[in-house]
């Protein structure tokens, strides 16, 4: 398969800076059921349009169902769906698996990307993804470099990777906090982006509350791994992710162009590295200071937080050199820089690491080698540095880019001929193209007549259609051609070119849209019965080191601190759970190392039964396990019941954004222990005290406070660390 670049499109805007920058393909949401719905969006009555455009241009459109759906919200689901089949839209990214399963169902053919909200992070993972009937999965940030060499070797899957744009600090899909706080579910497209507020970290000591740090504790810095592209296709990722559906179009055309570059780069096969006025474009178009250039993708946790800013910082170009008072309130600023500073400029500036302000630059002036000039409201002082968060110059060139395909055209102007012009154009290893013919024949001119160059440069003029016209070829004898008929075969023929060119495109899609989206649910099983071996309620019970949940005495659910087999059966006699029917719950976060751990731990202490919090617990299933799909699935309807079931799983737990009051309740266990509100592959200790592992500074009890909110941090350990976040 060919390399992709995939952008974001918010709106029309940025949809057309996607296309005319070089985009391979772009996603988007309609106005429901996506993870960005704070963004404008598009609708059933434009997206045919859009994809039409799009796929002019041979740009693929992907369109995101990327949230969890409740009962009652299927029907209207379904009508989006219908209106993006009818429209010939590429495919459909989904976090519900509920939902993958009635679409399969219901529109044969239809192509499903697992989103990154599912969490799919490894290779057991990836492999229920594929038995789901996902094509492509849209793997987690989390997922080490080794992992997607692994899926890439052992499954079929499309791998599509995040390589720019902002972080989630918290595990996609299972982040919680903004749902249980404020009522808006990131589940649901409208998480209020709690994770950037600014936070206080310290421990209760003899009821004292000891501080240990402060900042934006939870603000990931934003990801850019445009100088591991090369690595990344040799892991096998072939559709390179850009983040930004909420950011402004400025933003998708410089990211896109500097990716274009890089990997064109590497299709030719050269390095594939950033040159310094790409890395200066990408972080003037959006940072939250130094970017994340390995991410997660090496073994370990990495430093991931930035908790001295919230926001776009951009690039550092120079310093405050001089302020005087103008009048009226004003200031004359000078500062000194190599930039040159245009009208529309955004600048921040920094006393050290403290953000003291913001503004445009209107009319400067430059006053001296490296020194520009201008007037402001805005008090700064002299000595403060000055970032670039907007080049106002670089954005328009990237805006004023435009996309045009090449193509040529023959003109046979003959006496007693019908005008005929063809127009053709290479799409990858084929031909396209559309012969269209006058009605009537030509006459020889009475007078003057027509010559070649004429009629060439009257059919030059493509004008906004699309098309740049590299050759035309005219064969002609002397006839009389009006301007009127020569514009208007041109014209169609151009069009006629265009609707060929999108036919080869969507000739490939197979997806068939329904009659009646009522009656295709009707048709579709769903799990309105599921037995539940577990429904009764347990009871917690914990030791410093380990924790459980009892239910009389006879089955006990083990949520472990430690999944070290050693660990596990430390746990077992501690809570005098030897012999008893124990139930292991597995971590949300697993990769390939912390599974060999696992699975080593369920052997060595004779465990058959698991609660699995992402998808790749399923796969338990197939290694002979009895297996409860918990509420890290976020099972909110009747066909994520139905497809739990056909994967084997025994009883379920339902989400903890499942709706009681607005859905008929289904039978199910009771989240048998409490979810946590986030959960983190990074160190906080690290974020909080700046060292490494090798001076590891953990130790139980640490609290996050914000407002009148408290939190407590909970670390796993399997091979690696991993951190939780429950409220206190």
């Amino acid at each position: 398969m060919k390399l992709e670049l995939l952008a974001p499109a918010g709106d029309i805007r940025s949809f057309e800076a996607a296309i005319n920058s070089g985009a391979d393909a772009v996603y988007l949401g309609l106005g429901d059921f996506n993870a960005r719905m704070k963004a404008e969006n598009f609708t059933i009555e434009n997206i045919a349009d859009v994809v039409r455009k799009a796929h002019f241009y041979g740009v693929k459109v992907y369109v995101t169902i990327n949230t969890i759906i409740q009962n009652k919200e299927f029907k209207p689901l379904f009508d989006i769906v219908n209106a993006c089949v009818c429209a010939k839209v590429d495919a459909y990214l989904v976090q519900d698996l509920g939902v993958a399963y009635a679409l399969k169902k219901a529109f044969p053919g239809i192509v499903l990307h697992a989103s990154t909200q599912i969490g799919v992070h490894n290779l057991y993972g990836a492999k229920v993804a594929e038995k789901i009937g996902f094509s492509r999965v849209v793997l987690s940030r989390e997922t080490k470099l080794k992992d997607i060499i692994e899926i890439k070797n052992n499954t079929n899957l499309e791998i599509e990777y995040f390589v720019q744009g902002a972080l989630c600090i918290a595990f996609s899909g299972n982040c919680y906090m903004s749902s249980k706080e404020q009522g808006a579910s990131g589940n649901r497209g409208l998480c209020k982006q709690l994770c950037r507020l600014p936070y206080i970290a310290g421990f209760e000591k003899d009821d004292k509350f000891e501080k240990a740090g402060e900042g934006y504790l939870l603000s990931a810095r934003d990801l850019s791994l445009a100088n591991n592209l090369k690595e990344l296709v040799d892991a096998g990722v072939t559709s390179f992710k850009i983040e930004g559906r909420l950011r402004r179009e400025g933003f998708v055309a410089e990211a896109v162009s500097v990716y274009r570059h890089v990997l064109d780069d590497i299709i030719n096969g050269r390095s594939g590295k950033l040159n310094q006025d790409d890395a200066d474009s990408l972080k003037t178009a959006f940072s939250r200071g130094e970017y994340l250039d390995r991410a997660y993708l090496d073994a370990g946790t990495p430093f991931v937080v930035e908790k001295r800013f919230n926001g776009h910082i951009g690039r550092k170009i120079g310093v405050v050199k001089k302020v005087s008072p103008f009048k009226d309130g004003l200031y004359e600023v000078i500062i000194e820089t190599e930039h040159q500073l245009s009208n529309g400029d955004g600048l921040k500036f920094f006393d050290k690491d403290v953000e003291k302000a913001s503004l445009g630059v209107g009319n400067p002036k430059q006053v001296g080698k490296n020194q520009y000039a201008f007037i402001t409201k805005t008090l700064v002082k002299a000595g403060n540095t000055v970032n670039l968060t907007l080049d106002s110059n670089a954005e328009k060139d990237a805006l004023e880019a435009k996309r045009l395909i090449s193509i040529n055209m023959s003109v046979r102007a003959l006496v007693n001929k019908p005008l005929e012009i063809k127009v053709s154009t290479k799409i990858e290893d084929a031909f396209v193209e559309c012969s269209v013919s006058s009605e009537n024949v030509l006459e020889k001119a009475t007078n003057v007549n027509t010559g070649a160059e004429e009629i060439i440069n009257q059919c030059s003029k493509a004008a906004d259609s699309g098309f740049k016209i590299e050759h035309i070829e005219v064969d002609t004898d002397g006839v009389f051609l009006p301007k009127s008929v020569v514009n208007g075969i041109r014209r169609n023929a151009l069009s006629g070119l265009k609707d060929k060119i999108i036919y080869f495109y969507e000739s490939e899609i197979k997806a068939i849209p329904v009659k009646n989206s009522e009656e295709a649910l009707n048709n579709i099983v769903c799990g309105k019965i599921f037995d539940s071996k577990l429904a009764e309620q347990y009871q917690k019970v914990e030791t410093e080191k380990s924790s459980g949940i009892i239910r009389k005495g006879e089955k006990v659910l083990l949520s472990p601190n430690d999944y070290s087999a050693s660990a596990i059966e430390r746990s077992l006699k501690l809570l005098d759970l030897e012999g008893k029917d124990v139930v292991l719950q597995l971590p949300i976060i697993a990769n390939s190392e912390d599974i060999k751990v696992i699975e080593e731990s369920l052997s060595k202490n004779g465990i058959r039964t698991i609660v699995s919090e992402n998808l790749y617990g399923l796969y338990f299933v197939g290694l002979g396990y009895n297996v409860i799909a918990g509420a890290g699935h976020n099972i909110a309807n009747c066909y994520a019941v139905e497809i739990a079931k056909k994967l084997g799983a025994e009883s379920y737990c339902s989400s903890i954004e499942y709706d009681q009051e607005k859905m008929a309740v289904l039978p199910r266990i009771e989240t048998a222990n409490e979810i946590p509100l986030m959960t983190f592959a990074h160190c906080p200790f690290k974020t909080i005290y700046g060292n490494d592992c090798s001076k590891c500074t953990y130790k139980s009890g640490l609290i996050l406070k914000r407002e009148r909110h408290q939190y407590i941090v909970r670390r796993i350990r399997i091979s690696k660390c991993y951190f939780q976040l429950f409220p206190k």
